[in-house]
């Protein structure tokens, strides 16, 4: 499974229940997959404040798909980091004449 995300497309953020329902894990096995580092923050999962994380749903469903080849979710991550605005290239107008 392959995912691809395009320039339009932005990460659809999920609380920890939405999580847990798309790997198939409990709440505890969530937070230690968080804590042991196997989901990254700043890529799978952010802190918005103290009591409050949110998890990108379309790279934990390529987590799942693609625990046993690592290399395709990499691929899956760059393209995810490609497609944020801030790695956008930037362009100036020019003006003709």
């Amino acid at each position: 499974m392959t995912m691809k995300v395009t320039e339009t497309q932005t990460a659809v953020w999920c609380n920890k229940h939405e999580a847990t329902r798309i790997l198939g894990v409990s709440l505890s096995t969530l937070k230690n997959l968080r804590l042991n580092s196997q989901l990254i923050e700043g890529i799978h999962w952010v802190r918005f404040s103290s009591r409050c994380v949110r998890y990108n749903a379309e790279l934990l469903k390529n987590w799942a798909a693609t625990q046993s080849d690592s290399v395709q979710h990499d691929q899956a991550i760059a393209q995810y980091l490609n497609s944020l605005p801030s790695n956008q290239q930037k362009t100036r107008g020019r003006k003709a004449g």
